[in-house]
């Protein structure tokens, strides 16, 4: 037998079960639904099955909020990295202020953050959040390549940058890791020596290796400076992006390999360079 009701029921403990029907009063912030009880009468016992709508309903109406939410926080999250901003080789004198007001002349600037060394001193290199795309975007179209206190800022959106490995645990030697620097903008006639010569004046390179262009004999234009720590390839950013090598203002920017992955470019390299050499 099936009922539809809007009602409570009481049963009887009465051999034979009576059933009693009671207005049920609802809540007003409470949806009147009506409640589909099933009943299966036999000698033993009496079973109730009720079904509800508005439970249903309820959970349809959360799980479409927590789409909502989490599409809301995609479209958020895609946003902020249109708006962060990575900026190195600044002055390791410029202050967080100093960095607001010179962003300041392209839109609101949120925030900044000076990535500093364990004794507190600045490493060249900032985060910077402005409060538009199109703010972060006239940013790079103006400070990138800028000139300031004698250095080359590189301004680019933070999405690009990825943070460095870090070193493994001491006692571990399963793959040395090693800091490199992409050197860029070489003269043709650059060779591993004379650049190492170069760094060595500033800095304490690991290696020094000129990529050249084939059977041609002439460097490809780039090459990589490995150093020990990260910190040793922030300082040599810092001095040395915007020099000038062999009359050619050099571009310098963090990329990371192992020592591994450099030894097995070493032969090919060192063959290339002793061709160029004898040319």
């Amino acid at each position: 037998m099936e009922l539809a009701a809007t009602a409570a029921f009481l049963v009887s403990p009465a051999a034979k079960p009576r059933i009693s029907l009671y207005t049920l009063r609802l809540s007003p912030n409470i949806p009147s639904c009506p409640l589909h009880l099933k009943l299966s009468n036999s000698k033993k016992s009496l079973h109730f099955q009720l079904f509800s709508a508005v439970d249903q309903g309820t959970v349809a109406v959360d799980d479409r909020q927590a789409e909502t939410v989490s599409e809301e926080t995609q479209i958020e999250s895609k946003e902020e990295k249109r708006r962060k901003l990575y900026v190195f080789n600044l002055p390791w004198s410029f202050s967080a202020e100093d960095i607001k007001n010179l962003f300041g002349q392209c839109g609101s600037v949120r925030d900044v953050e000076i990535i500093r060394q364990k004794n507190g001193l600045s490493r060249g290199y900032a985060f910077i959040t402005m409060s538009s795309s199109e703010e972060a975007l006239a940013a790079i179209e103006k400070f990138d390549s800028f000139e300031l206190q004698e250095r080359i800022i590189r301004v680019e959106f933070a999405k690009n940058f990825k943070k460095p490995t870090p070193p493994p645990p001491p006692g571990i030697p399963v793959s040395e890791t090693r800091y490199k620097i992409y050197v860029s903008n070489l003269a043709w006639k650059a060779r591993s020596g004379t650049l190492r010569e170069f760094f060595s004046t500033s800095c304490k390179p690991v290696s020094v290796k000129v990529v050249f262009d084939g059977p041609s004999g002439r460097s490809a234009g780039y090459g990589f400076v490995s150093f020990a720590t990260q910190e040793e390839a922030d300082a040599a950013i810092s001095a040395l992006d915007g020099k000038e090598f062999m009359g050619r203002p050099l571009r310098l920017r963090i990329g990371q390999k192992t020592a591994d992955e450099s030894q097995s470019e070493t032969k090919e390299e060192n063959e290339l360079e002793g061709q160029a050499e004898d040319a």
